[in-house]
């Protein structure tokens, strides 16, 4: 009996030590996150904050999580690029709430000055559910 117990012991150990890397954050890896998520912006004229000089009041996008798991901490590099394409700076953002699979979520941030367009990518999140969606 005892052995048997130690051999349950040992096989828990070894399937928590392959879930581990699983269940951390999903920094940085690229080729996953061009799959998993899609990240869609637009600029938007808010009431309360007019639109100067011909420039959004902020950027505003939504992030679509393709993935079969349920997701948090999703966080944005926003790149602001100007007319010959070129970066003129970054932002970071977080998005709002956990993204169940297939939902979406959304984000706003300042406009990066002598941006005339954006480039936006997921550079981190954390699995919240390990288990599929129906």
């Amino acid at each position: 009996m005892e052995t048997r117990g130690l051999r349950i012991l040992i096989a828990f150990g070894l399937a928590l030590l392959t879930l581990l890397p699983m269940t951390g954050s999903a920094q940085s890896d690229a080729r996953v996150a061009s799959r998993w998520f899609r990240v869609s912006w637009a600029p938007s004229a808010d009431d309360a904050q007019p639109v100067l000089d011909g420039a959004p009041s902020r950027i505003r996008g939504n992030v679509l999580n393709d993935s079969p798991y349920r997701v948090t901490n999703v966080r944005l590099e926003i790149e602001g690029l100007s007319t010959d394409n070129r970066s003129v700076g970054r932002t970071f953002a977080w998005v709002v709430g956990d993204i169940a699979p297939g939902g979406t979520t959304y984000f706003a941030v300042e406009p990066i000055p002598g941006s005339v367009t954006y480039r936006a990518t997921v550079v981190s999140w954390d699995l919240v559910s390990l288990t599929q969606a129906p």
